[in-house]
């Protein structure tokens, strides 16, 4: 993306807004798997609490992304997205032992 790409996007449809880049994200998905490739089973799971744009969460599923969730809003997101329950992994924060 070309910051006249950006500029055309805030013109066409205002400001503040928030724009992804697709090729970037995979890359860097791709360079950290390629990274690991050693790693037998290996599962990246993206954390939720990074970014939870239903859109990004589909991309992820689509390159093989597990999700990592902690709150029950964001396994029904990633359940939207289209991740199977058994690759969302729940760890909520701040729960008691006791």
């Amino acid at each position: 993306m070309t910051n006249n790409d950006l500029v055309n996007v805030a013109s066409e449809f205002g400001n503040p807004i928030y724009v992804y880049d697709s090729e970037k994200i995979t890359s860097q998905y791709q360079r950290l798997t390629t990274a690991f490739s050693k790693i037998g089973n290996l599962r990246i799971n993206y954390a939720t609490k990074a970014l939870s744009n239903i859109s990004i969460l589909k991309l992820m599923r689509q390159m093989g992304s597990g999700l990592d969730t902690v709150s029950i809003q964001e396994v029904q997101l990633g359940l939207a997205a289209g991740f199977e329950p058994q690759a969302i992994i729940y760890t909520p924060n701040g729960v008691s032992l006791n």
